[in-house]
């Protein structure tokens, strides 16, 4: 799987333009995660059940980046695997703000690639803070755009422990993730804890979805409890 990554992002960067030199300055990291749930944006990925995630990327001196990350998903019999392909360019536009553009390829393998979409990501660093905005104009697959908000903390209480909390807005027509509702919340409130490269997380997310006519069970409240390695 790793070579199949690395061969798609080696293509990538033919296509950004990027130099020999610039490639030998880049700096390659990976990670595999173990996790109870894979939830995005609130809503269980895979019916409730366990995921095996592994990503790769090269970041380079300049800011520029590119990378590849898979999950396991579970849509039905077709649908099993998602990879996400992603490019961006992250710089400081002032003392202690970073701004981070970039663009993901959403691919899931079979159902005739119907559900795969595009986003164009911006978020903003603010010390602990950070700010993000999501424009996707074939959402899910559909004909339909998305705009997704949310805002986010970090806190490091030690070097080993540390919390995240996120709270995204997600704005789309009903065609486009097949809930009654046009938008809706997401929260996430987790714990990390680092042990030599290996960092443990519970979180707590779910959604404010109507249970019985959105997302049903898939988007309510949940423990996830995740193990992950930098490779």
């Amino acid at each position: 799987m790793f070579s199949k990554y690395l061969s798609r992002t080696l293509g990538a960067l033919l296509l950004f333009g990027l130099s020999t030199n610039a490639v030998m300055a880049a700096e390659f990291s990976g990670s595999g995660t173990l996790a109870t749930d894979y939830v995005f944006r609130g809503v269980s990925q895979t019916s409730e059940k366990g995921a095996v995630q592994a990503g790769i990327d090269l970041a380079f001196d300049n800011g520029a980046y590119v990378g590849a990350w898979g999950s396991n998903v579970d849509f039905g019999s077709e649908v099993t695997t998602e990879m996400d392909f992603f490019a961006g360019y992250a710089f400081e536009v002032a003392e202690g703000v970073e701004l981070d553009l970039s663009y993901i390829y959403f691919y899931y393998a079979g159902n005739e690639n119907a559900l795969n979409y595009s986003e164009f990501v911006a978020s903003l660093g603010l010390g602990d803070f950070s700010l993000g905005l999501v424009y996707s104009p074939d959402y899910f697959g559909s004909d339909d755009s998305a705009l997704v908000y949310s805002v986010g903390y970090s806190m490091s209480f030690s070097e080993s422990w540390s919390m995240d909390l996120h709270v995204g807005y997600t704005d789309t027509e009903e065609e486009a993730i097949g809930i009654t509702e046009d938008s809706y919340i997401d929260y996430l409130a987790g714990i990390n804890y680092d042990y030599k490269g290996t960092t443990f997380t519970l979180a707590i997310t779910g959604t404010d979805a109507d249970d019985d006519e959105d997302f049903g069970d898939l988007g309510e409240a949940r423990a996830v409890f995740s193990v992950s390695r930098a490779l």
